[in-house]
């Protein structure tokens, strides 16, 4: 009986190794992120009631509001994004980027009408429909595009 009870804990105690998860920083381009996408988010997103705030799951860092450093200074709050703000924009939109399929990216789907599949999105829809500019920027970068014009 000892032997079998023995034998039931290893069994349980069997190490399960999962593969990693690729990383998602390494399939999107961050050049094409800062000339066609955080613009856009910059716009519609950095509000401070909104994404313009560190608490928040996508969270964008723009000239005049959300800072990874508090401004000393009105010149400093309103100064051009740091790299490293810059960058860490880049990370928090990756972070929505898991989706099987670009059109079920939450980046895309949460900002868009209900009526077209779009999920409640707090700041009501961002996009006017799936041919909008800023979604299709948006769906370019998440689909591998690399471009900037």
């Amino acid at each position: 009986m000892r032997q079998l009870a023995l034998v039931i804990f290893l069994i349980g105690c069997t190490a399960v190794e999962n593969e990693p998860f690729p990383d998602p920083t390494a399939a999107l381009d961050e050049t094409a992120f800062r000339c066609k996408v955080e613009p856009i988010l910059v716009k519609q997103c950095s509000y401070l009631a909104c994404h313009g705030t560190g608490e928040s799951a996508l969270r964008v860092y723009s000239s005049g509001k959300l800072r990874a450093s508090p401004p000393a200074t009105n010149d400093d709050a309103n100064a051009p994004l740091t790299d490293a703000e810059r960058h860490a924009n880049f990370t928090s939109a990756v972070g929505f980027s898991v989706a099987t399929a670009p059109a079920d990216n939450w980046l895309l789907r949460k900002p868009l009408p209900a009526k077209l599949g779009g999920y409640e999105h707090k700041g009501g829809a961002i996009y006017a429909d799936t041919q909008d500019p800023q979604y299709a920027a948006i769906y370019a970068w998440l689909g591998g595009n690399k471009s900037c014009n």
